[in-house]
């Protein structure tokens, strides 16, 4: 295979039909050029010069090599340019669900700054099923989720377990009970997470194999806006155990699980299948995983 110094010198002896007016312009000697133009012809076969005594001419082969050579030195020519002009900075769109944006989000961002400062990064935190179609479109290049992913051309990477819990305020009955029946919740107000929500969703698929209606009385997108209507004892609330550790370890809510239905789910770190996997994303699945990992000490 012809290299790219080659093609320089058969270009300079082709537009200038001299050997030693192409070594001339090169800085190289005739020899080197002579030898160059003969290690071509003996690869590709064929006669490139017809030499006359006093110059150079291109045989049909020697035009159809300037042609194609002339186009992969531009070409070469358009890449040094594009590689040298290289952002220093790695841009990378970040997505993330809502329960995760209010706990493991901040801290993997910050972490990502720390140990790689020349990623840039722009978030985005909502709900499970607009963050798939994000992804779907290519408005994010990786996210951070806990709801159920339809799409095939989502890859799905697993993260850290979590788990759902069902929030209550002091004047409610169930305060002081670690576990409740599923047949207990019949009849109760619900404060949920809006639909298209991971977590609404997991609640209400346990809620329907058990054939315990849900009374709907107040919904939101935001963890904190429900947790302050769980305390004013406006219903009850579910929500990660992520989002009310902080209320909970205060005795400002209380958090019971329900008696066979763990509601146990996985946060997941997910990506187009079609689409390149590019060293910022590797960096920052590597970073989440380690504060995943710190979340759990």
């Amino acid at each position: 295979m012809a290299t790219l110094k080659q093609l320089h010198i058969f270009l300079a002896v082709a537009e200038t039909l001299q050997m030693s007016e192409a070594a001339r312009q090169l800085y190289i000697s005739q020899p080197t050029v002579s030898q160059t133009i003969s290690d071509l012809e003996r690869e590709f076969d064929t006669a490139l010069f017809e030499r006359q005594p006093r110059f150079l001419r291109l045989t049909p082969g020697g035009v159809l090599l300037w042609e194609y050579a002339q186009q992969v030195v531009d070409s070469y020519a358009r890449l040094d340019g594009v590689m040298h002009s290289v952002p220093a900075t790695r841009s990378l769109r970040v997505g993330a669900t809502i329960t995760i944006g209010n706990t493991l989000l901040s801290h993997t961002v910050r972490e990502l700054h720390r140990q790689c400062p020349d990623i840039e990064t722009h978030l985005y935190v909502e709900n499970t099923h607009l963050l798939e179609e994000r992804l779907l479109h290519n408005e994010v290049d990786i996210a951070l989720v806990e709801g159920t992913i339809v799409s095939d051309k989502i890859a799905k990477l697993p993260l850290t377990q979590d788990s759902l819990k069902v929030i209550c305020s002091r004047e409610h009955p169930f305060w002081e009970r670690s576990e409740i029946a599923a047949s207990d919740l019949r009849n109760q107000c619900f404060i949920l997470r809006e639909e298209g929500s991971g977590t609404r969703a997991i609640f209400e698929n346990y809620m329907r194999t058990a054939k315990v209606p849900i009374r709907v009385v107040a919904e939101s997108s935001s963890s904190t806006a429900i947790i302050e209507m769980v305390m004013e004892n406006l219903g009850l609330g579910v929500l990660s155990r992520r989002c009310v550790r902080r209320y909970t370890t205060e005795n400002r809510i209380h958090s019971c699980t329900i008696q066979g239905m763990p509601m146990d789910r996985y946060f997941y770190i997910c990506y187009h299948v079609r689409r390149p996997v590019t060293s910022q994303m590797t960096d920052f699945i590597r970073v989440a995983r380690e504060v995943a990992e710190e979340s759990e000490e």
